[in-house]
């Protein structure tokens, strides 16, 4: 089982070609790379005119729309270009960096940073400073804080925000200057406080051993921001735990136990009678390359599927 995996840039040299299969493929030769590509996954990729609009980018045309007899005619590769002829008569001029990044060979410069598992004695927190960031993005400055600040996030899954005034809303305001408030049953900004009848263990003084939070929903929270105001009791500290480390750490050391998390099926249930979300994921998510992708992690609300070759031993080791 592999979690992570990197791609090497593949240059074009004197060994790169393309030609035409006798099925309509496009046999291509992208330095020691050499890919079969699908005539249809071809047409898709075009950005001529008519093909896709200006402003957005996206396609003016669906399958439906295409011969599903759709055959490659000619094929040729001229610097970093790759030139098809279509049965149907289109003709594209297609980027071989384009390509390669379509076929998860080199990293997306529009994607964010990959993830890097922590390692003892890394280097300090991630930090930004709230004025830095605070202003009108075409203000100096903002622009690369803001990226920056971003970038951290992306790679580390935390940051640490310094100088934010202690004002209620003030996470609102941080939160909206990055992106637009996911609102749910606990409303749009989630005010943590000591109460006599809790809707959730956040709102009592129980200490919450690490988790993630809300593996209940669909679509788990992917930014959250915490912002202390006053802490009256004792205690306190922040507990903050790595699980892409913490699931490398068992690929290596107990893959046993990794397979467990990734394969049983777990109900992860908030249930307050009146509000009730449910949703049904292992623990570990791998993609399909069997990279990590997500974790759900929360001890007091996981329940395993039994089903029939579960091995709930290993689960619960």
């Amino acid at each position: 089982m592999c979690l992570c995996q990197s791609y090497g840039m593949t240059l074009l040299d004197s060994s790169s070609s393309a030609s035409v299969a006798t099925d309509g493929h496009v046999e291509a030769r992208f330095g020691n790379r050499a890919p079969r590509l699908h005539p249809q996954w071809l047409r898709e990729q075009s950005t001529e005119p008519g093909q896709i609009e200006a402003t957005n980018r996206q396609r003016l045309f669906t399958p439906l729309d295409v011969d599903p007899g759709l055959v490659a005619v000619d094929a040729e590769l001229h610097g970093d270009a790759l030139t098809v002829a279509f049965s149907d008569g289109h003709r594209c001029r297609l980027s071989v960096a384009a390509l390669m990044q379509r076929l998860g060979w080199v990293a997306d410069p529009e994607a964010p940073p990959a993830p890097i598992a922590w390692e003892p004695g890394a280097a300090p927190f991630p930090t930004v400073f709230w004025p830095a960031i605070a202003g009108e993005l075409d203000e100096p400055g903002v622009a690369e804080a803001t990226v920056d600040f971003l970038g951290d996030f992306a790679r580390h899954g935390f940051v640490i925000i310094r100088d934010t005034p202690t004002t209620e809303g003030t996470v609102a305001e941080v939160a909206n200057h990055i992106g637009y408030i996911a609102g749910n049953n606990f409303g749009w900004v989630f005010d943590v406080r000591n109460k006599p009848k809790p809707t959730d263990l956040a709102y009592t003084a129980i200490e919450l051993k690490p988790h993630t939070d809300q593996p209940y929903r669909k679509v788990q929270p992917g930014l959250q921001l915490l912002h202390c105001l006053a802490n009256e009791s004792d205690g306190g500290d922040s507990v903050l735990v790595d699980g892409l480390a913490a699931t490398e750490a068992m690929c290596r050391e107990q893959p046993d136990l990794l397979e467990a998390l990734t394969t049983i099926e777990v109900d992860f249930r908030y249930d307050m009678g009146t509000d009730v979300a449910i949703d049904r994921r292992p623990v570990v998510q791998l993609d399909s390359a069997g990279r990590f992708r997500q974790l759900r992690f929360n001890t007091k609300l996981d329940f395993p599927v039994p089903a029939d070759g579960a091995d709930l031993d290993a689960w619960y080791a």
